[in-house]
């Protein structure tokens, strides 16, 4: 293991992360191609816009029953049958014999990305401990960053060449190699709750996000804006609704209740902020470049690329930085380095070269990148680990309707000048419209900037947050389940299981806990290992006094997980050093996360023969649902068997 992630982790992370990269393409590489396809379809641009909207409309109704389906489906049925999906839409698009058709198999390759996309993330942090998610953010941030940076310029390459149909057909392909892979290396991973299935949820989920984002995508062009209030109003009314009803429900299909926890709300706000700015930008920053200083689209795309681009390794740096330095070290400057980006962007004038376009860009998506990957992994961090699909199904689904409001607001924005500038040239009222929009955009930056730099506070040492309030206290034992059975009718029965000889009440530590008070435990219960339960009880690892010392061991660590495994180094570190080190991590950074555990009902010669098989003298005990309601060793067994015959001379 390399800090604390197996080589099958590996694996399977960069099979999840070619599905990721695959997807995050598609959704962008259309773009140059849409002209063409009006052509050859027949249809107009209104029309052809929606396999773009369409698209997003569809990831956004699907984003929010990922949750659900997280749990009710293994890794690899969720993502195989995803890329299943998507497949068969690349293919239907690729041979489609009118819009309609093209129209559907985008419809199919959406509802891959909304039901994969929040999976992927979801087991990529929990692969990673928490000390390192930074990092893993940081890769998944290069990914889709990179992936829309090249993506419109080679898909306007092929388009020029090979024609519309070739790009489906090529991610047709590929869609195919990336099942392949699935099949072939990719396992299950993870013991996600299984929420029940409610279909009003549903129904209120799609009504509401449909009618919100069709408003705000139509608003900045909409010749009834009535009609587009409304939709909005209503959209905004029916999500009222979904929530209200997850917060009431026993078991709810979406835990949007995570947002009472202070860190991730607080991440939730600036990454809303942001990304609405960020989102905008890219809508504006063509139509000038196009509009008002008359260069070519390709000139506006080559203009953007940089920040895309560096920005993408950025990301994947602060990641690094944060796993070392922690958030305000990073996001601060971070989003200092926005602020200037923003203003930048807000003093360029009607004739400024496209070199200082794009390095003001440049700058601004730097900023942002290099406070988006902390601050998420910051907020993720604050969750237990049973809530972060719940995470990335909030956060995803916020991030659609932030991109949108974001374009509508300063495409809307733009629209203005002709009203307030009435006397100005057409070529001026273009300028002080985008003008406008930029200065809009630096006075959301600095919202965005206040949040950062007086929110994000915290106590040294503070532990991660649960995601409700009334979670009972399991740092000082668990309080198992009660036997039913009495001892007379356990012996007429002649059938013994693990509830009837447990300890139940183990002591067990939090995932939340650092090593320290793990260290302090262990010796004031003097044991050689400790489960570890989240704040619902489940068993989520075991830690043993084998994996202090293995960390605290000099070994050769390899630098995969950072570097992609470019290279290893031999620690060199002095014991002192990596004492004060462990003291600070959190437990599920050097506990088991794969834990050997019996269920109540298992009988006692199976866990003998679990205890003779593994060479292990303790196992926790589990329910049904996975909690921790007891522990049970060889001394237990012994002591049983020791009253057993007791009774049986009592008998005689």
């Amino acid at each position: 293991m390399a800090l604390g992630v197996t080589r099958k982790d590996i694996v399977m992370v960069a099979v999840l992360l070619v599905g990721v990269l695959l997807a995050v393409l598609n959704q962008t590489f259309l773009s140059p191609a849409l002209p063409t396809i009006m052509e050859s379809l027949a249809v107009d641009a209104t029309t052809v816009q929606w396999l773009t909207s369409g698209y997003a409309l569809v990831e956004a109704v699907v984003i929010p029953l990922s949750a659900y389906l997280i749990g009710r489906f293994s890794t690899r049925k969720l993502f195989i049958s995803a890329f299943v999906l998507f497949t068969c839409g690349s293919l239907a698009a690729a041979l489609a014999p009118n819009f309609w058709v093209l129209l559907l198999g985008r419809v199919l390759q959406a509802t891959c990305t909304g039901m994969s996309m929040p999976m992927v993330f979801t087991v990529i942090l929990l692969v990673f401990p928490r000390e390192k998610r930074g990092t893993a953010m940081g890769i998944i941030g290069l990914i889709i960053g990179f992936a829309p940076a090249v993506g419109p310029s080679v898909a306007g390459i092929l388009v020029d060449s090979v024609g519309w149909r070739a790009l489906f057909a090529i991610v047709t392909a590929l869609s195919v190699v990336v099942i392949l892979l699935a099949v072939f290396l990719l396992r299950n991973y993870g013991n996600f709750h299984r929420a029940p299935f409610d279909a009003l949820s549903v129904v209120l989920s799609t009504i509401g996000l449909v009618s919100l984002l069709y408003g705000l995508s139509t608003f900045a062009h909409s010749e009834n804006l009535a009609i587009t209030f409304g939709l909005m109003a209503f959209g905004l009314v029916v999500c009222g609704l979904y929530v209200r009803r997850q917060m009431k429900l026993p078991e709810p299909m979406l835990h949007v209740d995570i947002l009472k926890t202070r860190k991730y709300a607080i991440t939730v706000i600036v990454i809303i902020i942001i990304q609405a700015a960020l989102m905008g930008c890219e809508v504006i920053t063509p139509l000038y470049i196009q509009g008002v200083l008359g260069n070519s689209a390709s000139v506006s795309g080559f203009a953007m690329l940089p920040g895309a681009v560096i920005g993408a390794f950025m990301g994947m740096l602060s990641g690094r930085l944060f796993d070392r330095y922690g958030l305000r070290k990073v996001a601060i400057p971070g989003i200092l380095v926005a602020l200037v980006g923003a203003f930048s962007l807000s003093r360029l004038g009607i004739d400024s070269p496209i070199i200082m376009v794009t390095l003001t860009y440049t700058t601004l998506a730097i900023g942002l990148q290099f406070t988006m990957t902390p601050l998420n992994t910051w907020g993720v961090n604050s969750l237990s680990n049973s809530m972060i699909h719940h995470a990335e199904s909030v956060s995803n689904t916020l991030n659609q309707v932030a991109a949108s409001v974001g374009t509508a607001v300063l495409v809307s924005v733009s629209a203005m000048a002709p009203a307030l500038y009435p006397d100005a040239s057409g070529l001026e009222q273009m300028y002080l419209g985008d003008h406008m929009a930029y200065t809009t955009t630096f006075a959301i930056m600095v919202v965005a900037a206040l949040v950062v730099i007086f929110a994000t506070r915290e106590k040294k040492g503070a532990e991660v947050a649960q995601p409700a309030d009334t979670l009972p206290d399991y740092s000082a034992g668990f309080d198992g389940v009660t036997v039913d059975a009495t001892e007379d009718e356990r012996m007429q029965t002649g059938s013994y299981v693990a509830a009837d000889v447990m300890n139940r009440e183990p002591v067990c530590v939090r995932d939340t806990d650092t090593m320290e008070k793990v260290i302090r435990e262990m010796a004031a219960q003097e044991t050689g290992g400790l489960p570890v339960v989240n704040g619902q009880g489940e068993l989520v690892g075991f830690v043993t006094d084998g994996d202090v010392a293995s960390y605290l061991g000099k070994t050769e660590i390899s630098l995969v997980d950072s570097s992609l495994n470019i290279y290893r180094y031999t620690d060199d570190e002095d014991s002192l050093s990596r004492f004060r080190d462990l003291l600070a991590l959190n437990v599920m950074a050097v506990a088991t996360h794969r834990v050997i555990s019996v269920k109540t009902d298992t009988p006692v010669d199976e866990v003998c023969s679990l205890f003779a098989s593994k060479r292990i003298k303790k196992v926790p005990v589990v329910d049904a649902q996975g909690r921790l309601v007891g522990a049970l060793s060889r001394r237990n067994i012994m002591r049983s068997l020791a009253d057993a015959i007791d009774r049986l001379e009592t008998t005689k």
